[in-house]
């Protein structure tokens, strides 16, 4: 079959509180994602669901996991039938071609059975009409955003639970994967018990501002704060030598040259980290003046985290995967793009469980192996061996992990690193449908004859 056209590929990620929903994606390069909406529908006093406000709230999901199934399926197709008519109501001349090839592409959570997979599977070709469909696990999609790492650790921090699941061989292994339940809630709880006359919106708007940060043990030692309260606040650095011979040079009076050194002193100011109050702007535009708390509320989070990512990696015995797992640490979510969280939560996961070879250990290896070498290899290394020397990088401690570390997000998406990387998903949910729609082969997605031959079950001949 021909490809499917790019300008209407229709991806969907409904998640516990809001979507994100986008209509087309661009030729040359991704945007984020066009809308994102309360997910939420209503249910009348008939018992009906409704786009309507009401007495009854619904919510289809919660915790990423599906709370209400006709809910969900009501609000998938509210969803596809608002932006159809947005689209008839720009292209009426041509809304008939596009809404006979519109493909969609779903996100769906480790936690949703086969059986509710299928079930929305029937609702979108028999309810909804769409004669194209797919779905991909969020955290693959979060892999493929990265590059399509083979093994990784996918760590999504939510607003009330963080999925943690391992992938391995490209499969995301949902039988180990944990919903911790801890999110970015808990940074609000905690800074609610910091600053207790502040309002729930103050305290989100502080998390969500650019001085809201986690300091790294070296930030916190030269911050001016006292973290540990033994020490007074450090005095201000020099910021240099006053160049005389150029003020008697520049021909201009002293006094205003000292005035704009000044100012300029005070602009450029010191780092964040080592101001004492700081200012931000909140959803009213009121200038709200903080303190200590700006750098406080993600510890207990961060030690969850790490914990449960322990756990959850227990379960792989084989060394080798094990070792790849612990070297591409996806992190994701909203909460990860606080300043500085990344970075404090790689730190977090190497003190809790970062594997380093005993001393006594490693020189008895390093003997043994020495050996048990050929002597003409002996004679290569003698005098040279040591911890860091030529033949030692090439034995592998028999323990797991001896590295912790994250892949670099991809900076070639200009618009993304624009908007931020928290909802990475998303990124990975447009490089599947491009690479999947926009091929002419239907391997990898459901068409409605292949649902007309085999039902719901097609889902599982093609899932990705």
């Amino acid at each position: 079959m021909a490809p499917l056209r790019q300008d209407s590929y229709f991806l969907i990620y409904p998640r516990s509180r809001t979507t994100l929903v986008q209509f087309g994606i661009g030729e040359e390069t991704f945007v984020p994602p066009s809308w994102e909406v309360p997910t939420r529908v209503y249910r009348d006093e008939e018992g009906q669901l409704t786009s309507f406000e009401s007495a009854e709230v619904v919510y289809p999901i919660v915790d990423g996991r599906i709370a209400d199934l006709d809910g969900l399926l009501y609000f998938l197709k509210l969803i596809y039938k608002s932006i159809l008519s947005h689209w008839i109501a720009e292209h009426p001349d041509t809304w008939e071609a596009h809404a006979s090839n519109i493909p969609m592409l779903l996100l769906t959570h480790y936690s949703w059975s086969q059986r509710e997979q299928e079930l929305i599977t029937q609702y979108v070709f028999e309810e909804m009409r769409l004669n194209h469909f797919m779905v991909v696990p969020a955290a693959l999609s979060i892999s493929y955003a990265f590059g399509s790492i083979q093994n990784c650790l996918v760590i999504d921090i939510g607003a009330t639970h963080t999925d943690i699941v391992p992938i391995v061989d490209y499969v995301p292994l949902d039988y180990m994967a944990y919903s911790a339940p801890i999110g970015g809630d808990d940074i609000n709880a905690k800074l609610a018990t910091l600053l207790p006359g502040w309002s729930p919106e103050q305290i989100e708007d502080l998390k969500k501002s650019p001085i809201f940060e986690v300091l790294s043990k070296d930030a916190k030692d030269q911050s001016r704060f006292n973290f540990d309260d033994d020490a007074a606040d450090g005095e201000d650095n020099d910021e240099g030598t006053l160049d005389v011979a150029a003020i008697v040079t520049s021909g201009r009076d002293t006094r205003e040259i000292l005035e704009e050194r000044e100012r300029n002193k005070n602009k450029e100011q010191v780092s964040n980290s080592q101001l004492e109050t700081n200012v931000f702007a909140d959803r009213t535009g009121k200038q709200i003046n903080v303190g200590k708390q700006r750098f406080q509320g993600c510890d207990d989070l961060l030690k969850g985290i790490s914990q449960a990512c322990g756990m959850v990696l227990a379960q792989i015995d084989e060394i080798p995967k094990n070792r790849a797992i612990w070297e591409n640490i996806l992190i994701a979510g909203a909460t990860s793009e606080i300043t500085g969280f990344r970075e404090a939560l790689l730190t977090q996961l190497c003190e809790d469980n970062l594997v380093l070879e005993p001393e006594g250990e490693k020189h008895q290896r390093e003997q043994d192996m020495m050996a048990s070498m050929p002597k003409q290899r002996k004679n290569k290394y003698i005098g040279s061996a040591s911890v860091s020397g030529g033949f030692l990088t090439s034995l592998e401690y028999l323990q797991s992990p001896t590295i912790i570390k994250s892949p670099k997000f991809p900076d070639y998406f200009t618009e993304w690193k624009k908007h931020g990387y928290g909802e990475v998903a998303f990124l990975g949910a447009q490089i599947v449908s491009k690479q999947v729609f926009g091929h002419s082969n239907d391997s990898f997605f459901m068409t409605r004859d292949k649902y007309d031959e085999k039902g719901p079950a097609i889902i599982w001949d093609v899932c990705f």
